[in-house]
């Protein structure tokens, strides 16, 4: 079946991905003598495609005590310094607060857990300001999360008990149009913190 776009339901689609499904990653993570891993028989997320959508659920006195600046790679070579001040990320709203975006054609259970890192319970990325890339091209809610919080020592942790997440499921390559058309315009009406990049 060719992929094709249906414009009236992306609004309805993004009303849904802002419906968390978890208010904590705990719910499909769990801690093990050798670490962490997810729960191999949850049905959460679901094992198809679609958009997806990861949310600061936790206390925001934890939120905001994040770093107030992160520095990208901007054209030319140049240092674009981002100021992530509350307003930004909409803290006074007291709701909570979409941190990353992103989409999948298969199976949004496994691009979780290629977020996560589960194998790597020390940090991946190294401390600093500078947006760096990350130990994997797939780990950006772990890499972010790390950078945000740079003193935390236990980035599993702080995300098990604090990150939430939603979902709109869309599956196959049918849908691959209705995926890109709604990951951008929930990044562009999110702002979520962690899918920021600069023109190169």
């Amino acid at each position: 079946m060719a992929a094709t776009v249906r414009a009236g339901g992306h609004s309805r689609r993004l009303e849904e991905l802002c419906r968390i499904k978890t208010e904590r990653l705990d719910a499909v993570i769990v801690a093990r003598p050798s670490g962490f891993a997810l729960k191999s028989r949850s049905e959460f997320p679901p094992r198809s495609g679609g958009v997806y959508a990861f949310w600061w659920t936790g206390a925001f006195n934890v939120l905001r005590q994040r770093q107030k600046t992160l520095i990208l790679k901007g054209p030319g070579g140049r240092d674009v310094v981002l100021d992530l001040d509350d307003d930004w990320l909409g803290i006074e709203a007291g709701n909570p607060v979409p941190v990353y975006v992103g989409k999948t054609a298969d199976n949004i259970f496994s691009r979780l857990g290629k977020h996560l890192l589960l194998g790597k319970p020390k940090k991946v990325v190294q401390q600093g300001r500078r947006k760096t890339t990350g130990p994997t091209a797939s780990c950006q809610l772990r890499a972010g999360i790390e950078r945000l919080f740079p003193r935390f020592q236990a980035p599993i942790d702080l995300i098990r008990e604090n990150i939430g997440m939603s979902y709109v499921v869309l599956h196959g390559d049918d849908q691959a149009a209705n995926r890109f058309y709604l990951e951008d315009l929930a990044i562009g009406w999110m702002r979520p913190v962690l899918n920021v990049d600069v023109e190169r």
